[in-house]
């Protein structure tokens, strides 16, 4: 579950805000507002990493020193990003054929953080135009778009760090035409409203909150952390469409502190799980060795993993084993996979986690192509 740098730094840097005061209770445009504030410059600021929109941005490297940008970043793929841009007319994505072994997916967000369009191996031509257009359109797949600037956001898997090279073979096969351009805006809120046709279904929401600056920002992220932290365990309801008949998806407050992970994907495509504490409730921390167990064949058409992350950082550790998954473990004589996350090896039968002493930590199950209500996670071993 992906949140950029900008989040960061608001959520440090800014100062407080009015809506601070009502923390506890936002108010609907407000949920839905920070959703799009945040989205709206993230989008500018991964235009200008590109150098441009209409440009592919590949992430070449897997975050395993702890220094990378993103919060709780996936060590199960590269990304492919972009910003796409229609004011000059439709944009064309090409995507490569890749084996039917290796996860390969496409997913496009809309400017009010739903999810458009995705799919799992995509194959071929992509063709992205506004919903109102009129002219002409390219052969291919069309995928239509309430706004001008809608996010392509893929992700190639990556199964070993000897793997790697494969995956950045595919990305280079990757290619998107449309006009480059720029993404320069002062007014988050008012940039979409411009650029984009709020839905019906959601009123003038965007239009209440017009006014909308950083330090609002800074609150609801505040909020949203408090809330996730209290509130949520997975990722159901927050990322799908705005149609979406996932259980909580029609409530603002779960696709409000989705943004916590921003661009995640909905939940019959991936299954999200982060887990802050021990199955009695007590906080993980690296002075106590916990144990976990899962199957390793579990219910799904795709792959999971298991990721380790500091709650200091957010981030991985350096010099460090980080990620679990199918392709760097075996199962036991009872069919699964244990983990031990202790400062010590344990020097047994489970893979080890190498944690910090005294230092809190928690750790993401992502669970890819699964049958949803049958996957069978860490938590649940805590009930046997």
């Amino acid at each position: 579950m992906n949140v950029q740098t900008l989040a960061l730094a608001l959520s440090t840097l800014m100062t407080s805000s009015v809506i601070a005061q009502n923390i506890s209770d936002p108010t609907v445009p407000e949920l839905h507002t920070y959703k799009a504030f945040h989205h709206a410059e993230y989008m500018k600021q991964t235009a200008a990493q590109a150098g441009g929109t209409n440009v592919l941005l590949h992430t070449l490297a897997l975050p395993t020193e702890g220094t990378d940008p993103v919060v709780t970043p996936a060590l199960d793929h590269l990304y492919t990003k972009a910003i796409v841009d229609l004011t000059n007319g439709p944009v064309v994505l090409e995507m490569p054929k890749v084996s039917s072994d290796r996860y390969f997916s496409m997913h496009i967000t809309d400017q009010e953080h739903y999810t458009i369009f995705d799919e799992i191996r995509p194959e071929g031509r992509y063709v992205f135009v506004r919903h109102d257009y009129k002219g002409e359109v390219p052969e291919g797949k069309v995928i239509e778009s309430r706004g001008d600037y809608p996010h392509i956001f893929i992700r190639t898997q990556v199964k070993t760090i000897e793997d790697l090279k494969n995956t950045k073979a595919i990305q280079q096969r990757i290619k998107l035409t449309g006009s480059k351009g720029e993404l320069n805006f002062d007014d988050a809120i008012q940039f979409t409203l411009d650029t984009h046709d709020t839905y019906p279904q959601n009123g003038t929401l965007l239009e209440d909150a017009v006014g909308y600056n950083s330090d609002d920002h800074k609150a609801m992220f505040q909020w949203a952390g408090q809330y996730f932290a209290q509130n949520i365990i997975d990722n159901t309801g927050m990322f799908g469409p705005i149609d979406s008949e996932e259980f909580g998806a029609q409530d603002p407050r779960n696709r409000a502190v989705a943004i916590v992970g921003h661009l995640g994907l909905p939940v019959e495509h991936a299954y999200y799980t982060g887990i802050f504490n021990q199955c009695d409730g007590e906080r993980l921390n690296g002075d106590k060795p916990y144990v976990v167990t899962m199957p390793y064949a579990n219910n799904l058409s795709e792959f999971w993993s298991i990721t380790r992350y500091s709650a200091l950082t957010r981030n991985t550790l350096p010099n460090a084993q980080d990620v679990y998954n199918a392709y760097n473990t075996k199962p036991n004589k009872d069919g699964n996979i244990q983990i031990t996350f202790s400062v010590e090896n344990p020097n047994d039968d489970t893979y080890w986690m190498p944690v910090n002493a005294g230092e809190p930590y928690y750790y993401v199950e992502r669970f890819y192509g699964p049958q949803v209500g049958k996957v069978i996670t860490t938590q649940d071993f805590c009930n046997n």
